[in-house]
Formats: structure tokens, C-alpha cells, sequence
């Protein structure tokens, strides 16, 4: 098991101790939870890149010059 450091506010006591096992099991749960959530995050961007990659590309598609596309969205 990992260790969890505990301060006391009312005395200024740090206490460092073996989380208990329901500790250690939250601990996992929201590690795995916080991965979930980059991985999440990691895709989104991935698919808004994408999505902008093919509206440029099929604006380019259109004739629009690189001009034309960036004044329509953006750097």
C-alpha cells in the first residue's frame, strides 16, 4: 500500500500512515477515472484537428486560395 500524509488543522500534526484499503481502492478507481478523462480529452482535439483539416481541404477543394480559408476560420 501507499502512504497518505495527514495534517491536522486544529493541532499543525502531520501524520504520514498506510492508506486502508478502501483508501487504496478510491485511489485506484480515481486514477483510472483521471486517465479515462485524458484519454477523453486527447480525442476531442484529435477530432477537432481532423474536422478542421477536411473543411480546409475541401474549401481548398471549392478554389478558395489559403487566404480566403484563413480569413473564413481563423489561424
Amino acid at each position: 500500500m501507499t502512504q497518505i500524509l495527514e495534517v491536522f488543522a486544529d493541532t499543525g500534526e502531520v501524520v504520514e500512515r498506510d492508506r486502508t484499503p478502501a483508501e487504496q481502492a478510491q485511489f485506484e478507481l480515481d486514477q483510472a477515472a483521471a486517465a479515462i478523462a485524458a484519454q477523453n480529452a486527447a480525442d476531442a482535439e484529435a477530432a477537432r484537428v481532423a474536422a478542421r483539416e477536411s473543411a480546409i481541404a475541401k474549401l481548398s477543394a471549392l478554389g478558395l486560395t489559403v487566404d480566403e480559408i484563413t480569413s473564413l476560420i481563423g489561424n
